[in-house]
């Protein structure tokens, strides 16, 4: 698989596995053992790439991962995360 980026783009990714990373490893024992930390340091880590992607592009050169604008790819995995969530809600084990 070839990556392709422009810019800042090349980041989009390492920004989403350090968010999760670090959220699972601060958030183990958050809520009656239910480990949310890595939900929180996702939707955190989508967050950043939404402010910092649009931050980087006032300047007039995109920032891309695949040819999809960084700040786009903070929206695609809140919105998969959020059917994860509902899927996990809706049929749990």
């Amino acid at each position: 698989m070839i990556i392709a980026w422009s810019g800042w783009g090349w980041v989009t990714f390492p920004i989403l596995i350090l968010g999760l990373v670090i959220g699972s490893a601060v958030g183990e024992d958050l809520a009656n053992n239910e480990n949310l930390g890595g939900a929180v340091g996702g939707f955190v880590s989508c967050l950043v790439l939404w402010f910092w992607g649009r931050h980087l592009n006032r300047y007039g050169r995109e920032h891309t991962m695949w040819a999809v604008p960084m700040h786009w790819w903070g929206v695609t995995f809140i919105l998969f995360g959020a059917g994860t969530g509902l899927l996990v809600a809706l049929y749990p084990t």
